[in-house]
């Protein structure tokens, strides 16, 4: 296996853990659901039933660490896009949530559409470097109460990688559980083939409000994998250091692996850092250095428990396609690929997540390209050391013709989709064109040829069932 690269010692691994599980026994957390609060008293946990407020015994936390698997797979609607999830594998998957798109030709956003949604959605479908699919936009022409479960649809119908979902509520993960069921078979076969990885974010500092507990214990209910979520802000809602971060953050990691674990011991979980850092002079959550560093640190805490690793990858602040995005993208990327994370986020990221930008995802899915290719290494054995080779062609000769040469040439050298590596005059006679207007023509060419499988005309109309269904309970009934 190739060195990686870390930024802690096991020793200072150590230290986090050790913290971390201080955090847990002496200051405790508050967690608002009292289903979930019986849970962990029960497990012999100290609970403050009034207050909401749980401290909980370090050999409970590391009784529940025994506990989940460190591999698993997660299936997309054909098999072909199935992930298996090892020590040794790394994907990618878009960044989720964004509220707006942006128009690469006035470099403003918009808000967004079901239509915008299908077509990120299909041109995800088709990216041979993006592996699972994201709820990229919540679209704005659904009600602001059912977004959630209308951008499930739209993944499900577009798309036949694995979904990874963020519901509402607990209410909403209902019907979101209810169309990933339609669609590959029933609840019975969603358990065993899982099509859909469940987000679930605690609030920083080390709280669980009513409905995230909840929704632990919903997913873990129906055997679901699960991404624990926790977003600390450096400075804001965490400790300004970064280990500081790093405590509060495993420790609402672990709070919430617990409930899982007790729930359904052995529930597939992923550990999906996301801390960051608050710019005091704006109050933003800043994309930066620091950044990358924590999400390597995540990747070894992950690695640490055995469980595997989901982290931003290609995050950025800028606003629009510019020299910002490049080097943010792609530093604060390649640090955790380098550390090996099994999974990186942020492609099609745009202005820290609120916006998402299609000509961007395809030009994300370039540095993702790059992004493998640094992280494979250099592949040294006696065939590619090639000293027998070198002594035949002797001094002054050349390789192109060898076929040796192109034996390796695809599987040593990186090969752009979209970068130009024209003379300047070819560039110019092929119009000029620069990475954005590259990326607009692949994006163009995607949405007319690629054909996702469509749904079978029977799970179609159960699914337009359960939308309406949706549509009357949660939209309708609040407005009466």
């Amino acid at each position: 296996m190739k060195s990686r690269l870390n930024v802690l010692s096991d020793n200072e691994i150590e230290a986090i853990h050790r913290s971390s599980v201080q955090v847990l026994e002496r200051v405790g957390a508050l967690v608002r659901s009292r289903g979930a609060l019986k849970l962990l008293a029960d497990a012999g946990a100290k609970v403050d039933f009034e207050k909401k407020l749980v401290k909980i015994p370090s050999n409970l936390v590391e009784e529940c660490l025994r506990k989940h698997p460190s591999n698993f797979t997660l299936n997309g609607r054909v098999r072909k896009n199935d992930l298996p999830i090892a020590d040794d594998r790394m994907y990618t998957h878009p960044t989720g949530g964004c509220l707006t798109v942006l128009d690469a030709n006035s470099a403003r956003a918009r808000s967004a559409t079901t239509r915008d949604l299908e077509d990120l959605t299909r041109v995800v479908d088709a990216l041979d470097n993006i592996h699972q699919c994201g709820m990229v936009i919540h679209v704005g022409d659904a009600a602001p109460q059912v977004r959630d479960i209308y951008t499930v649809a739209q993944m499900l119908r577009n798309t036949t990688k694995n979904c990874w979902v963020t519901a509402y509520s607990v209410h909403n993960l209902e019907y979101i559980v209810k169309l990933a069921a339609t669609v590959i078979g029933g609840r019975e076969e969603l358990r065993k083939t899982p099509l859909i990885l469940c987000g679930v974010s605690p609030t920083s500092p080390l709280e669980l409000s009513e409905d995230v507990a909840d929704q632990l214990v919903k997913c873990a209910t129906y055997e679901l994998p699960i991404s624990i979520l926790p977003c600390p802000l450096a400075g804001g809602t965490s400790p300004v250091t970064l280990a500081g971060t790093l405590v509060q953050q495993n420790a609402e990691f672990l709070i919430s692996h617990v409930i899982v674990q007790l729930v359904n011991p052995g529930n597939p979980v992923l550990y999906s850092a996301r801390a960051m850092c608050m710019d005091m002079r704006t109050g933003v959550s800043a994309v930066g250095v620091e950044f990358g560093l924590m999400s390597v640190a995540a990747v070894q805490l992950a690695r640490y428990y055995d469980v595997p690793s989901d982290v931003y990858g290609l995050s950025t602040n800028s606003k629009i396609m510019d020299e910002q995005i490049a080097f943010e993208k792609a530093m604060v990327g390649l640090l955790p690929a380098l550390a090996g994370a099994n999974f990186l986020s942020g492609a099609g990221m745009v202005e820290a997540g609120m916006t998402f930008g299609l000509e961007q995802l395809i030009i994300d899915n370039e540095i993702f390209h790059l992004i493998f290719r640094a992280a494979r290494g250099i592949d040294v054995n006696p065939d590619t050391l090639a000293a027998d080779l070198i002594e035949k062609i002797g001094p002054a000769g050349h390789y192109l013709s060898d076929k040796h040469t192109r034996k390796y040439y695809l599987s040593e050298h990186y090969v752009p989709y979209l970068s130009d590596r024209a003379t300047r005059a070819d560039w110019e006679r092929a119009g000029s064109k620069d990475i954005v207007g590259r990326a607009r023509e692949r994006a163009d060419k995607i949405l007319k040829e690629h054909s996702v499988e469509p749904l079978d005309r029977d799970v179609e109309k159960e699914l337009e069932r359960i939308l309406a269904e949706a549509d009357k309970e949660l939209t309708r009934s609040r407005i009466e």
